[in-house]
């Protein structure tokens, strides 16, 4: 059965609607103002939402924005009493799948959402904890990437995500799990690199009672919390060697063994692991076994960083808005021009995630309805100014050259002071290295020994 939520601050026509649409085998529910509406939003599914223009907290442009945050794969259908074209072509635009114009033809709303749900794939990420689904981006580099996702989905190959910190790894990894013939089943997800060394054959494989000091009861591991689904493991790079021998029995096998018990259990996984290092120079290292490489490559994915996909920069940035709006209780609509140019010439080293934290630290900070460059940490505005004073000295690629002694200078000391001498910040900002750096401020005599860098003491 379908789902629908009615929004309309007219009782009447609540009244109205609720009656059709249950007699025609709809589940309904109803809202009279925007506020209301959102907490439903977040603490049910709904397949369309029939939603007023003018409401008397909102309006339907702006509730579009938090309807398709909240529920992403919901049809979105808009009443309006002004059937005029502007408005008609903002609510298409915006992301609305139609419009329906007062007075209501009941017959005509019936058909319209027949033609919307037929429409609907149904196939839109479900949320995890709260969290929403998640925004790819339309970059070429992306698409290809998803249409390799969307291939490999449906199989039960083991797939290796490779990619930098924060570049969005397990959002892909939960695109392909929720496209897959496991998508009923459980998604779970360990980060490799969080876990002591001494609980991960635990928290992997789980435990007896007793079986080590602190085992005060009985615990399952991630194995078998995924059984019939897809086990997830971040930064598989980390684990240790013994740990590995014990991961690849058990894929080979396909039985889990808890610590400390001598029965084994037979478990239906598929393994997704992720790394930021690439795993194959770790192979040539020694550290990571090369038969477990090869058990669990069997296709391998790139996820490139942000800065190589900055044509996606802007959409990703419009829709971690909507996300701290709905987070923080705000309405920010966009930013200005000259903060939208700074947010696509940075850098990001953190990849998405910095991203994302840098646009909630600013729309917690805005005082209007846009964002300002008053509002962005200053390692984004001095990253901006250094590449401005990189121009000017012919600089393009903004890495420290030859220019002169004294520019230099300045430069490298500038670049410490806007980042309270950190010296890791004021090495990604120059985009040179840690150890290039203090190379530099031994030759150019920079003494800042009086100074400490807060990377190395916090």
């Amino acid at each position: 059965m379908s789902k629908v939520l009615i929004v309309d601050d007219d009782v009447f026509i609540c009244n109205i609607l609720e009656k059709l649409l249950a007699d025609n085998g709809y589940e309904v529910e109803t809202a009279y103002s925007a506020a209301s509406a959102k907490k439903l939003l977040k603490d049910s599914s709904f397949d369309v939402v029939l939603c007023d223009y003018r409401l008397p907290d909102s309006d339907g442009l702006k509730m579009l924005n938090s309807i398709k945050w909240l529920v992403p794969g919901a049809k979105v259908i808009i009443i309006t009493a002004y059937a005029d074209v502007s408005i008609a072509v903002k609510l298409i635009k915006g992301g609305a799948d139609d419009y329906i114009v007062k007075p209501l033809r009941q017959d005509e709303l019936l058909v319209l959402l027949r033609k919307l749900l037929q429409n609907s794939s149904g196939d839109r990420l479900p949320r995890k904890n709260g969290e929403e689904e998640f925004f790819f981006g339309e970059s070429p580099e992306i698409k290809q990437l998803l249409q390799l996702a969307e291939t490999v989905s449906p199989t039960d190959m083991s797939v290796i995500i490779d990619g930098e910190t924060g570049s969005g790894k397990e959002y892909l990894a939960r695109f392909i799990h929720y496209r897959s013939k496991r998508r009923e089943r459980p998604f779970v997800a360990l980060d490799c690199g969080a876990i002591p060394k001494s609980l991960a054959n635990s928290e992997l494989f789980g435990h007896i009672k007793g079986s080590f000091t602190g085992a005060v009861a009985d615990k399952i591991g991630v194995f078998q919390e995924a059984d019939g689904g897809t086990l997830f493991l971040d930064e598989i790079g980390n684990l240790d060697y013994e740990v590995q021998v014990k991961l690849l029995r058990t894929l080979q096998e396909r039985k889990v063994n808890r610590v400390g018990d001598p029965k084994t259990t037979n478990i239906d996984v598929r393994i997704i692991a992720a790394s930021n290092e690439d795993l194959s120079h770790l192979v040539e290292e020694n550290k990571f076994r090369e038969d477990l490489y090869h058990r669990i490559n069997e296709f391998m994915m790139h996820l490139p960083p942000l800065r190589e996909r900055r044509k996606d920069i802007q959409q990703y940035a419009e829709f971690f808005i909507q996300e701290a709006n709905m987070q923080l209780d705000k309405d920010v609509t966009g930013m200005d021009a000259d903060v939208m140019d700074l947010i696509r010439s940075y850098s990001w080293p953190g990849n998405l995630r910095e991203l994302r934290n840098v646009i909630k630290r600013s729309v917690l900070l805005s005082q209007s309805d846009r964002i300002t460059k008053d509002s962005l940490p200053r390692e984004i505005t001095s990253f901006h100014l250094h590449e401005e004073m990189n121009q000017s000295m012919g600089e393009s690629s903004g890495e420290l050259r030859e220019v002169s002694r004294d520019a230099e200078r300045k430069l490298i000391i500038g670049t410490l002071q806007s980042v309270d001498n950190n010296k890791s910040k004021a090495a990604r900002i120059l985009n040179v290295d840690r150890k290039t750096l203090y190379n530099k401020m031994k030759q150019l005599n920079i003494d800042l020994q009086s100074t400490t860098d807060s990377s190395e003491v916090r």
